[in-house]
């Protein structure tokens, strides 16, 4: 509020004739005004209209005023009533006379001006209180207070999406329970925010003493106002409706108990034959994963009694007028004196329109009209008010993309539900890389089985359930000049494949031979459909483990190769069968060792052929047979020579047959 706001410039307006005085304390520069006439509505939960008649001697310009405040003072007998208190949102140049000219000035309060922004932020972990709190200051606003018995919940992901202040505010309240009225002061306008009958105190008049036949308490003669009482109520009416439901049942869905459905109900007392209907919402909007799982249906039960409370709390609705201007939207009164006893009690006024006209603007054809006119609606005290929720929900419409976002040094940031947190483009918030949103679900493809984690700075696709910007779910991935496709496009347009990326270190390599693949740092199955070059490509980064837990089968249409860097090891638990169409070559650079438990049999159909450059060794037990390039030595402790028709034994040069007895048939 500014210190021009608070001096009064200009001089006050009287009402001629008597003691009575109404001030207006208005930024006019130097301009002379008198107050003709005040129109003002006010109702809980809905920002107040001031409309206020003025008369200036001298021409004004009055675009200089819009926007600053305005400060009313109603005074009776030198006592002051009230004040009217708002910041000017339009003049009216309404017509001129011989002595001056008519303006008319609508005062609204500072929830105007927070009415006329738009805004997109996040909110996460804060309760409605904190979030509406945080956005009233943020707009520069201080003057409100909250004066709630109850503590809100906190919300872990809360959204502002395209809604002005004012809006985003208004349904955090409604969905809260939460309402406000405006408790206006000489220099300025509160808003007082609620949530049980137990916020609101008595006004002035504390009471009202029903009297249909009272006099105006703006009779001339002084003695005939007191006779008549300044807190006369002239007429009290009771209107009871069918409003609403005598039943609300919310219903939410916790995906960390998907099993069952979380349910909550809030019944009121039925007042008539058909005080049955029921009002079924989902989703119910109660479940937040800062609230344990045992704590959601309670939560439920309070945003169900929210619901109905809203709904029903004017089904008994009185109004009245009076002439006692004091009279205040979010104040309490007493009503007594009523014939019908039901008609007293003590009563909260959730909407006010007053008409305060000046004695020289009552003058020609307004000559009878009262000086002070309050129309006023109420409630029994004891009913807990909340306001309706008409307040829309933004709707995201269709999808909108944004960046994974984590920790600084960070590639992949997720949790055990395989969640990721990101970056909306339209976030102007500082918060980190790991704060910048609730965890979001990621929708995987191919069943659950499939599990493909986006990574930090990649731009994913996400779309909202029921178009709530506060229930966000990851349903796909995009490219952009900073993360291209692998292979160039369109060359490589025949191309699908799946690729992915090394995370950390590459470890140690050594030993390993180089593939003619590189080192891409990934792993890789691609598909090329290009006629006469149709592959499927596998590329294992490092290891390659393949499980196959009953039959596996290998059809090759022509030619396969394998090619093994270091060693290779293979087992067989039971049979093996090699069938070899045509040739079969082997060829060992070192050593081969084979070991066979039982028999090895060997089946030639013509020749079997086996070289050695330096020796031949079988041996069996004690009998041993060497073969080298010049000689054949044959160890055994009986050695049988038996040729059924034939047996030659020949030595070129020598023949010799030793041993202890020899033998010759």
């Amino acid at each position: 509020m500014s210190e021009r706001a608070n001096a009064k410039i200009g001089r006050e307006a009287a009402l001629p004739g008597t003691s009575r005085l109404s001030e207006m304390s208005v930024d006019l520069g130097d301009e002379q005004v008198t107050l003709e006439r005040i129109d003002s509505i006010e109702s809980l939960s809905t920002p107040f209209t001031i409309t206020v008649d003025v008369f200036a001697p001298l021409e004004i310009d009055l675009q200089p005023h819009l926007g600053k405040p305005c400060g009313l003072k109603v005074m009776e007998d030198g006592e002051l009533l009230r004040h009217f208190h708002g910041l000017v949102v339009s003049g009216e140049y309404v017509d001129e006379s011989p002595t001056g000219h008519r303006y008319r000035l609508v005062l609204k309060p500072w929830t105007f001006f927070l009415a006329q922004n738009r805004n997109m932020a996040i909110f996460q972990d804060m309760a409605a209180d904190a979030i509406i709190k945080q956005v009233l200051q943020n707009a520069g606003v201080s003057d409100f207070e909250f004066k709630i018995s109850g503590s809100p919940r906190p919300r872990n992901y809360c959204v502002q999406y395209q809604e002005s202040d004012f809006t985003f505010v208004s349904r955090l309240m409604e969905e809260e329970g939460m309402y406000y009225f405006f408790r206006h002061e000489a220099d300025k306008h509160v808003m007082t925010i609620c949530d049980s009958p137990a916020s609101h105190v008595a006004g002035r008049p504390a009471s009202l003493t029903y009297a249909p036949n009272s006099v105006s308490v703006f009779a001339v003669d002084s003695a005939e106002r007191a006779s008549g009482g300044k807190h006369h109520l002239q007429s009290w009416h009771e209107r009871v409706t069918t409003q609403a439901g005598a039943k609300v049942t919310v219903r939410d869905w916790d995906f960390r108990a998907p099993d069952r459905f979380v349910e909550a109900k809030a019944e009121g007392e039925g007042q008539h034959q058909r005080d049955d209907r029921e009002i079924y919402v989902y989703p119910g909007r109660f479940f937040h994963e800062s609230i344990s799982p045992g704590e959601i249906e309670k939560h439920g039960g309070e945003r169900s009694e929210t619901l109905l409370n809203g709904m029903r709390a004017q089904r008994r609705l009185f109004t009245g007028a009076s002439q006692a201007a004091s009279l205040s939207c979010g104040y309490k009164v007493a009503v007594g004196a009523h014939q019908v006893g039901r008609m007293n009690g003590n009563y909260l006024i959730i909407s006010a329109y007053h008409s305060i006209v000046a004695e020289t603007y009552r003058s020609g054809p307004n000559a009878y009209e009262q000086s002070f006119n309050v129309r006023f609606e109420a409630i029994p005290a004891e009913t807990r008010f909340h306001p309706p929720q008409t307040t829309p929900r933004p709707v995201v419409q269709g999808l909108e993309t944004a960046v994974v976002s984590g920790p600084a040094g960070e590639e992949i940031y997720t949790d055990k539900y395989g969640r990721v947190k990101v970056r909306f483009h339209w976030d102007r918030g500082t918060t980190p890389g790991e704060a910048a949103t609730c965890w979001i679900r990621v929708s995987q493809t191919g069943g659950l089985g499939n599990v493909i984690l986006p990574r930090v700075g990649h731009e994913v696709l996400v779309d909202f359930l029921g178009g709530d910007p506060d229930r966000p779910v990851v349903v796909g991935r995009v490219f952009n000049a900073n993360h291209m496709p692998i292979y160039p496009l369109p060359e490589n347009k025949t191309r699908a494949l799946w690729r992915t990326k090394r995370y950390g270190n590459a470890g140690d390599y050594s030993g390993a031979k180089s593939l003619d693949s590189g080192a891409p740092g990934a792993n890789e199955i691609r598909f090329e459909d290009k006629g006469g070059a149709e592959e499927l490509y596998v590329h294992a980064e490092r290891d390659m483990n393949t499980r196959v837990r009953l039959d596996e089968t290998h059809h090759v249409g022509q030619n396969q190769s394998v090619m093994i860097g270091n060693d290779r090891i293979e087992l067989v638990h039971n049979d093996e069968g090699v069938t070899i169409g045509n040739n079969q070559n082997l060829s060992v650079v070192k050593q081969r060792y084979s070991k066979i438990g039982q028999d090895d049999i060997l089946d030639v159909d013509k020749s079997y052929q086996l070289t050695a450059k330096e020796t031949i060794v079988l041996q069996i037990g004690a009998s041993k047979i060497v073969m080298t390039p010049d000689a054949i030595a044959i160890t055994s402790p009986t050695i049988t020579v038996n040729g059924t028709k034939t047996s030659t034994v020949h030595g070129a040069e020598v023949l010799t047959l030793t041993g202890g007895v020899v033998k010759i048939n």
